[in-house]
């Protein structure tokens, strides 16, 4: 089994899926708890482990599978970015199709329908950079124990939800430069979307500050969420962007990590934390 960040479950985007869609980001979760996505390559049976029937995907078409498998993918993902090793575009759904012959010629053939949860035209599912199990295991220890530290230091010199989030957004950013995946280090281009780019290699878009905000508030127990949108840029362009809601005192509030460490120019780095 793995250690999970988000130890307490939250399952913001979980919630917003229908119930189809929940059994597949189940069977993820499940992948994920058994450390299948850490092989990289190995496959998980949905029908077989009781994620989804055959029945239900006899009323599916292909457009209709695809749509509910790609929520699932991406709220998951959203409720758990401590998985910064899994790029998960390359995570497929392969649906399988097989006739029973009738034991009459008075019954109907029947047709029993499978699934499973696999990489597609890849070999591995990993994020660029990532080559086996073993680099993985040793990225995942430099990961847990970045955030352990910043967990440690919120914890011991600020008691206050509000003073230990800010510690978080501070420690983020202070580690963090913001590079794309063209002007990064060599090596790198893979992982700046992600939260390990951003706590352990130092690099970063806009999601990786995002998603390293949400992997250490979660193992500190603070509730937060992922949000994805745009930002005006100064030329008056739109561009997509990441960003946080953190719930503090059962309030929530916008963070931008992002834009509190400037992106591309000079800011004020608590400009955007706590937000309203």
């Amino acid at each position: 089994s793995v250690k999970a960040e988000n130890k307490n479950n939250e399952r913001y985007y979980y919630n917003q899926l229908n119930a189809d869609a929940k059994g597949i980001y189940d069977a993820m979760y499940k992948m994920y708890e058994k450390g299948i996505f850490k092989t990289g390559e190995q496959g998980y049976d949905l029908v077989a482990n009781g994620h989804i029937t055959s029945e239900q995907l006899a009323a599916y078409n292909e457009k209709t599978i695809l749509s509910v498998f790609g929520a699932a993918r991406d709220a998951f993902y959203a409720d758990y970015p401590d998985i910064f090793y899994v790029d998960f575009s390359n995570l497929s759904i392969n649906v399988t199709e097989k006739t029973i012959a009738a034991p009459s010629v008075s019954e109907n053939d029947t047709v029993v329908y499978g699934a499973s949860l696999g990489t597609g035209r890849t070999d591995t599912c990993y994020v660029q950079g990532f080559g086996d199990q073993a680099q993985v295991e040793k990225a995942v220890g430099e990961h847990e124990k970045k955030i352990d530290a910043i967990v440690q230091g919120a914890r011991s010199k600020s008691q206050s939800v509000r003073e230990q989030v800010a510690y978080v957004n501070n420690a983020i950013i202070d580690n963090t430069v913001y590079k794309l995946d063209t002007n990064c280090s060599p090596g790198n281009s893979g992982h700046v979307r992600t939260s390990y780019g951003a706590l352990v290699k130092g690099e970063s878009l806009c999601e990786g500050y995002a998603r390293a905000v949400k992997v250490v508030l979660d193992e500190l127990g603070i509730r937060s969420v992922l949000v994805q949108g745009s930002y005006r840029a100064p030329d008056g362009s739109d561009n997509l962007h990441m960003w946080n809601y953190v719930q503090v005192d059962g309030k929530w509030y916008g963070l931008d990590a992002t834009a509190n460490d400037g992106m591309k120019g000079g800011a004020d780095r608590e400009k955007y934390l706590l937000a309203e």
